[in-house]
């Protein structure tokens, strides 16, 4: 890894921890409004999250502890599980329901993308097929390891 891409990807990092960090504590005390959605499908969108009364402030944890782990670089992959689905409804929200080819949505989506997969390392257990499948004799409750 040269110098130039370790040093793109801390700063992508950085600068994404810091945009949930931003987005989670704005979830949580709502010091900054976000601008209106342009279509019934948006309005009705975000009406719902408002009603729910406990998705924002859950959003606004999950986003806070991301943002904050991939700021201090510790458990990164584990963050980007955490914001693997927000990610995509940010993307589907401002894609789809208010029809925006391209935005900020598709940074967001990007830079997730490029640290998603200088982390692949880590998901690997994740998405492995076990190697070692126990045959039917070996997994009886009676065995003498039981």
């Amino acid at each position: 890894m040269t110098r130039l891409h370790r040093y793109t990807t801390h700063v992508l990092r950085t600068l994404f921890g810091a945009l949930f960090v931003f987005s989670g504590l704005n979830h949580i005390f709502g010091f900054w409004q976000p601008p209106a959605p342009h279509t019934n499908a948006g309005h009705a969108f975000i009406a719902g999250l408002v009603a729910s009364g406990f998705i924002l402030p859950l959003l606004g944890v999950l986003f806070t502890y991301a943002g904050v782990a991939l700021i201090a670089h510790r458990m990164v992959a584990t963050a980007l599980l955490i914001l693997a689905a927000p990610v995509v409804v940010i993307f589907g929200y401002h894609f789809v329901t208010e029809g925006e080819l391209f935005g900020p949505h598709v940074f967001v989506l990007a830079i997730y993308l490029w640290l998603a997969w200088e982390e692949r390392a880590a998901w690997s257990a994740l998405f492995a097929a076990d190697g070692k499948r126990p045959s039917p004799a070996d997994s009886s409750p009676l065995s003498p390891a039981f």
